[in-house]
């Protein structure tokens, strides 16, 4: 059993929310790590290349290390990591949608399919980073084509994060 801090470093790595060179410096740094996941995944921690191409080998392995530990941990906090920008930023939505329709369909049965309807109906506005390809009264034609789904996206948001947290309160 992981300790919450070492889930959560492993998490934000798996992730990219912290860097390799501050991932490697915890790795180092960490005494109670080894008794956690053992001698042979330590020493694969700390004898790891973070500035080459050993790092995302580092990430599997610490992904590895998660789903041993804590199945499903990974990927419930990458889908809730999504819910959360997408209630807090407008901008998130579309990109965020698109996001938890692809790990629907890479099998992720934790996304409910409503998701992927809002999707489809939504699937010709175009995400943040391709708006100012589009001339301006096109753009706010399109744009608001989103306005009636995004209180009912927020509302699935909301029970999707309600439902992962009562059923997995135990995630960090």
């Amino acid at each position: 059993m992981l300790t919450e801090s070492t889930r959560r470093h492993f998490l934000q790595f798996c992730t990219g929310e912290i860097g390799a060179g501050t991932f490697e410096a915890w790795v180092c740094a960490d005494e109670g790590l080894e008794n956690q996941i053992g001698h042979g995944p330590h020493l694969d921690l700390i004898a790891a290349d973070y500035q080459g191409r050993e790092a995302a080998a580092a990430r599997d392995r610490c992904a590895a290390l998660l789903e041993q530990h804590h199945p499903g941990n990974l990927a419930r906090y990458r889908i809730r990591s999504i819910l959360q920008k997408m209630l807090h930023d407008q901008g998130a939505v579309i990109p965020g949608l698109r996001e938890l329709v692809r790990l629907r369909h890479d099998g992720n049965e934790d996304i409910p399919i409503e998701f992927v309807g809002f999707d489809s109906e939504l699937d010709g506005v175009p995400s943040p980073e391709h708006c100012h390809l589009w001339k301006p009264m096109f753009l706010a034609q399109v744009l608001s084509r989103q306005e009636p789904y995004l209180r009912s996206i927020q509302r699935s948001c909301e029970e999707l994060l309600g439902h992962l947290r009562r059923g997995h309160p135990d995630d960090v």
